[in-house]
């Protein structure tokens, strides 16, 4: 097996490539952890520089208020504020309320109604509509209605049939009538028809959200375009953040976002002492700043 489909493959490399390439486009575009730290301590700078002690103090260091909105902007595209909200459904599509198990056991309910009664109704229309006109009426019950593999489809056409079989009951004509009353005779009564419905409510009810379309292309350049708004919050955020741990204490930087706080386990009876260092990945040596890498 394992040959044959590599056979195929080679056939047909563009297939390939283009099916690589959706399934590529439709996977969930996650943040790193480093990435939603630097998100977090960008916005705690942006909201506790705005006190007066110290927005004073960074703009007599250059911190415009052209610099400020610019942090924001960045801030915004990079946590993929300005998305809009059906690319996440695309990207990470929800399953509806029935799944697993007992999805597929309505599924199965489903298909075994319509292995039984497909065929059966068929078989009652050619035994009781007289010759003359038995073709006719067959095609008319059963135009665009066949049975379908177990799934979405086969649900749709039991939908289908059990609107043709009430309409049977319905209709003025006798032959119509009749063949109403002989189904009804072999079991297909009106409880047994309630029953397929509220299947099919169930699984329409739990059904998968279908995500909307979205053009492959568009997915990809919003997410270079948040991509590239992390890279420039990053430049952004350690420039001021090396500017700004010049003139503000350690306690100030903490509480600004400039410096993260590493807390060591302590002896019982020790203090926990802050540290004022970033992950061993973003450290920086001795007696320097760490920044954001």
């Amino acid at each position: 097996m394992a040959k044959a489909k590599s056979a195929s493959a080679s056939k047909h490399p563009g297939a390939q490539a283009a099916s690589a390439a959706t399934s590529e486009a439709s996977l969930p575009r996650l943040l790193t952890a480093a990435e939603q730290e630097l998100l977090g301590r960008a916005l705690r700078f942006l909201v506790n520089v705005q006190a007066a002690p110290f927005i004073a103090r960074a703009r007599r260091e250059g911190y415009t208020p052209d610099e400020h909105r610019e942090g924001w902007r960045l801030l915004k595209v990079a946590s993929g504020e300005q998305r809009p909200i059906e690319h996440l459904f695309v990207e990470a599509p929800c399953g509806g309320a029935v799944e697993g198990a007992e999805r597929l056991r309505l599924l199965q309910a489903v298909d075994a109604f319509e292995s039984t009664w497909f065929p059966r109704a068929r078989a009652i229309i050619r035994r009781v509509v007289p010759r003359e006109r038995r073709g006719g009426f067959e095609a008319a019950f059963f135009k665009n209605l066949e049975q379908q593999p177990p799934g979405p489809a086969a649900s749709m056409s039991v939908a289908t049939f059990l609107r043709r079989v009430e309409g049977l009951a319905r209709n003025s004509d006798e032959d119509a009538r009749k063949v109403h009353r002989t189904l009804a005779a072999r079991g297909l009564t009106d409880e047994r028809m309630q029953q397929a419905r509220e299947l099919i409510g169930k699984l329409e009810a739990g059904a998968p959200a279908q995500p909307p379309r979205i053009p492959a292309a568009e997915l990809e350049w919003a997410w270079k375009e948040q991509r590239a708004a992390l890279e420039g919050l990053r430049g952004w955020f350690n420039d001021w953040a090396t500017t700004l741990r010049q003139v503000f204490p350690v306690k100030v930087q903490i509480q600004l976002g400039l410096t993260a706080v590493k807390r060591t386990a302590a002896a019982p009876g020790e203090a926990i002492e802050e540290d004022a260092a970033l992950d061993e990945e973003d450290a920086a040596p001795e007696g320097a700043a760490p920044l954001l890498g």
